[in-house]
């Protein structure tokens, strides 16, 4: 039985060959548009506000520092910037002006209790359980006895109106999930924190009006179960998708006609031998050469590491740059087939726990142990059957240090 997710059906809607792309062929891709990115750093901020508050509250520079950091170790090569008069340090900018604007509303974050932060929420849409769906609430508030809060973050350069909110499918679903995990949950609201505009917009649903969601999802679960062709559907959107080199309607924009000419294609058979086995020779002794400087940099890290812990330090600082040492705790599961393996599955089932892992997916499982998601008990049963070692590693940057 398929267990699906808002994101799921709404891929499906707005482009039947990219839902099959995605979810049915699985080819999955390493590019990541800049406004997804900023809105994950942004998420990651919201996290540790609230995860840590009923210990400490972080001062808003301290939020400004963890954002920063956690931008500069997640960016990478393959990030899409679509605005051709925009840079990353802008939108890395923007991130800080919503992160500011949203301290000087909220502080002291105390307008309700908070009863999870990322919590996942299983949504049943009938009473026999065929159609499922499962989510992830960016947070749940309590705010009186029996009255709730779903709330979501955006960080959208656009703002809906209330009406297009007030029709909504994700947070009322979610809503479906909480109403489905307690008795006596007399009201829900629902929260949307359009961080560009610094605005809330909330919204309220009615029994009938989730009723007639639950039974217009189903229709759409059906209806993608049924489809045998999976069409693209042209739109706005293809201008942001990463599946373009193979979809039939730009596919053709990625051949060789886009390809530069070939400057050896005049050249005779003996020249083009020649100059391949030139070429490749070179390559080799660069290759030995990259190697040997690896195996140098290795040693390096390995005595910066040292170095750093003998003198009680995470950061040491050369001429002009420095190396910070950061940990981190790797999680590796039990092979297929071991009883290791074995043991855990039986373990997440017997607690009711392994569907919200899709089935002992590894990566889902590592994320929970790592979010700590689930209760302190749950979890010290689950890591004494998988591996938990430290990773050290080091990063280099340029020095803050002034002359």
């Amino acid at each position: 039985m398929t267990i699906y997710s808002h994101s799921r059906l709404e891929s499906f809607k707005s482009c039947p060959l990219k839902y099959k792309f995605n979810y049915i062929d699985k080819i999955k891709r390493k590019e990541e548009g800049i406004e997804a990115f900023l809105g994950s750093r942004f998420h990651k901020v919201m996290e540790k506000i609230y995860k840590e508050l009923r210990f400490r509250k972080y001062s808003l520079g301290e939020l400004l520092d963890f954002y920063e950091d956690d931008w500069d170790k997640n960016y990478h090569d393959k990030i899409v910037i679509a605005d051709n008069e925009r840079k990353a340090k802008d939108y890395k900018e923007i991130g800080k002006k919503f992160i500011g604007e949203y301290y000087k509303r909220y502080d002291p974050f105390n307008q309700g209790k908070v009863l999870g932060i990322e919590r996942p929420v299983m949504i049943n849409l009938d009473d026999k359980g065929e159609y499922r769906l499962r989510g992830f609430v960016d947070r749940l508030d309590q705010v009186k006895d029996r009255i709730y809060e779903i709330h979501d973050y955006k960080t959208s350069k656009s703002l809906p109106e209330q009406s297009e909110m007030d029709e909504d499918r994700q947070l009322a679903l979610y809503q479906i999930g909480i109403q489905n995990s307690w008795n006596g949950v007399d009201e829900v609201e629902l929260v949307w924190h359009y961080v560009a505009f610094d605005k809330e917009i909330r919204s309220k649903r009615t029994e009938e009006e989730l009723a007639e969601l639950k039974k217009d999802t189903i229709d759409l679960i059906k209806k993608i179960e049924a489809t045998r062709e999976f069409l693209p559907n042209e739109s706005t959107l293809c201008g942001w998708c990463y599946y373009q080199d193979i979809c039939p309607l730009y596919k053709h924009q990625y051949m060789v006609g886009n390809l530069p000419a070939n400057k050896y294609l005049k050249d005779s058979g003996v020249k083009l031998v020649n100059k391949f086995a030139k070429l490749d020779d070179k390559k080799k002794s660069y290759q030995t050469k990259i190697e040997e400087i690896d195996e140098e940099l290795k040693e390096i890290k390995d005595a910066v590491i040292q170095y750093a812990g003998n003198i009680g330090v995470e950061v040491v600082i050369g001429s002009d740059h420095q190396l910070k040492i950061s940990s981190s705790e790797k999680i590796n599961m039990p092979g297929k087939g071991s009883k290791e393996r074995e043991s855990l599955i039986e373990l997440l089932n017997q607690l009711n726990k392994l569907e919200e892992v899709s089935a002992l997916d590894a990566a889902e499982l590592k994320k929970v142990i790592k979010e700590e998601r689930w209760e302190s008990a749950i979890l010290d049963e689950i890591k004494r059957l998988v591996e938990i070692e430290t990773v050290k590693s080091v990063r280099l940057s340029k020095s803050k240090r002034e002359d």
